[in-house]
């Protein structure tokens, strides 16, 4: 075996090492990026939610009364489930981080990516946090209530 193959192998090895090395540092580095953005847009999606919910409310309710004008408050409610969707799933990462550690954020994102929210859940219930359990709660109702409930009238006309 030549010096020139010896070495060949030797970096082929090394490249193999590094690549595994940034392959297991994405999540991390995905992690400590999205606790950065959780904790500077959580406030405004908090915002957000709320005139979501008038709107939804003083708007998108009685627009939902008048049969030629379901399919747009069909829309509305489905856009608007995002909205909560999202704030609950940035307060679930927040919430496991804060209560159970990295370690359990990194499980809960391998579950299909929302498995934060679940485990901020079971979390918030064994430390007795129960507006925290209330508000996520809400938001998982909210999200996948309106957006049955928008896909249902989008379905109608």
């Amino acid at each position: 075996m030549s010096f020139k193959s010896t070495l060949s192998k030797i970096g082929t090895y090394a490249l193999a090492v590094v690549i595994l090395l940034a392959v297991l540092a994405l999540p991390a580095i995905f992690l400590v990026g999205a606790e950065w953005l959780a904790e500077a847009i959580l406030p405004w999606l908090m915002m957000l939610c709320i005139l979501g919910l008038a709107f939804n409310i003083l708007i998108l309710v009685p627009l939902a009364l008048i049969p030629p004008t379901r399919p747009w408050a069909g829309l509305g409610f489905f856009i608007s489930s995002y909205v909560f969707g999202l704030t609950g799933w940035f307060m679930g990462l927040l919430l496991t981080l804060d209560l159970w550690g990295v370690f359990a954020a990194v499980i809960g994102l391998f579950i299909l990516g929302i498995g934060v929210v679940p485990i901020a859940m079971v979390a918030t219930l064994l430390n007795g946090m129960w507006m925290h359990l209330g508000v996520l709660s809400l938001a998982v109702i909210l999200t996948y209530g309106l957006r049955v409930l928008g896909l249902t009238l989008t379905e109608e006309a």
